[in-house]
């Protein structure tokens, strides 16, 4: 398995990161791809990514960060030929909308189409959003992050050829739930964004993939590991890795 969207640069695992690499191993997951959502925390995954063989690297903008730096992080982006993704990057909408979001959005997307490189998007309360503005600039390679949207919008990301990646809260969140049933296997993903988003509680790593790689597979009737290879399969084949 791939864990597609993790955060592994963060403060949180550096007394440990060897220890988390390794019991993600044990549990078969093969690699780990660190999203980026500032300048700094950028220059963090891309060191990360340069010394460990299982982590790739997403270099991006996040919507809830310091947007004045769109235009470094556009240049970090250029400067790194080895990063595997553009993101993450989106709209983050939970108490209204926030137009200052969307320029900064829409030139990393730009720029990933440009360098032939999915987007990996954030969508909070801003699933309808965003998908409005991947399917206006004719996005293709896209993955929704963690979506937390309708399944309407979701159905229509599908028809779109989005993928969506499914974190490991799909063990207690009825929507996750019906989006990780309903998802054709080609666009299926599976993540952690660890250290958030555990559905116990602690921090979350990468090791946990495999309690949402066997929900997903009780879920959608079939065998774990046909769901390890297929999320795999689909992980290599969309981030070049």
């Amino acid at each position: 398995m791939i864990d597609v969207h993790a955060h592994l640069q963060s403060d949180v695992f550096k007394d440990d990161l060897k220890d988390v690499l390794l019991r993600a191993k044990s549990n078969g997951i093969t690699g780990v791809i660190c999203a980026s959502v500032d300048f700094s925390d950028a220059v963090k995954c891309l060191e990360l990514g340069k010394n460990l063989d299982q982590i790739h690297s997403a270099i991006g903008l996040a919507p809830y960060s310091d947007l004045s730096e769109i235009d470094k992080v556009i240049q970090l982006i250029k400067d790194s030929p080895d990063i595997v993704a553009v993101g993450e990057i989106g709209l983050d909408y939970p108490y209204k909308k926030y137009p200052e979001q969307v320029e900064p959005f829409k030139k990393q997307i730009a720029l990933a189409m440009e360098l032939d490189l999915p987007v990996v998007v954030h969508s909070r309360s801003a699933g309808k959003y965003c998908f409005e503005i991947l399917q206006e600039m004719k996005a293709e390679k896209v993955v929704m992050h963690a979506f937390g949207g309708s399944i309407k919008t979701a159905r229509k990301a599908f028809d779109s050829g989005f993928s969506f990646s499914i974190p490991v809260t799909v063990l207690r969140s009825p929507e996750k739930q019906k989006l990780a049933r309903e998802i054709p296997e080609e666009l299926l993903l599976l993540e952690t964004d660890s250290p958030v988003l555990n559905p116990e509680k602690g921090r979350n790593e990468p090791a946990n993939l495999v309690k949402s790689r066997d929900f997903i597979a009780e879920l959608r009737g079939v065998k774990p590991e046909v769901i390890g290879k297929l999320t795999e399969k689909n992980a290599k084949r969309l981030f070049k890795i």
